[in-house]
């Protein structure tokens, strides 16, 4: 099944706001690794896999990730950084700070290491993210 332009666009725009890299879609590998953000439950509450549990394997087709992302599904694993909704509704809300900047009528986004006082700034959310995710390799 063909994507339109405007389909392929949006797909995209979607990755790209769940962390995935820009080029994911045209460059995407045949199986990947993804990490879940959000524990996987059964129907009568018991847990199933818990957070950070790696699942290998899996197609890396495009919609799919997409559609797994929306799960809580991600490609890198859930770390004190991320703030992803899932990860970031389990930590308190200092951990990751969010500060839109206005500089030359474009919006910043800067992202503040919840370890050492390293900032990180953006043009996107996801770029921030990005490179928070670089440096808190830093710390391990």
């Amino acid at each position: 099944m063909a994507l339109t332009t405007r389909e392929r666009t949006e797909l995209r725009e979607e990755l790209v706001g769940q962390g995935y890299s820009w080029e994911y879609i045209d460059e995407w590998q045949p199986k990947i690794t993804l990490y879940r953000h959000a524990a996987k439950m059964s129907t009568n509450g018991d847990m199933i896999s818990p957070v950070g549990t790696a699942v290998k394997g899996l197609p890396g087709n495009p919609d799919y990730v997409a559609r797994k992302a929306k799960l809580g599904m991600l490609p890198y694993l859930p770390s004190d950084t991320c703030i992803c909704r899932w990860c970031a509704d389990g930590k308190p809300k200092s951990q990751a700070t969010i500060v839109t900047e206005e500089e030359d009528d474009s919006q910043l986004v800067r992202l503040k290491c919840s370890k050492c006082s390293y900032f990180t700034t953006s043009s996107s959310k996801a770029g921030a993210l990005s490179a928070l995710r670089a440096h808190s390799k830093a710390h391990k």
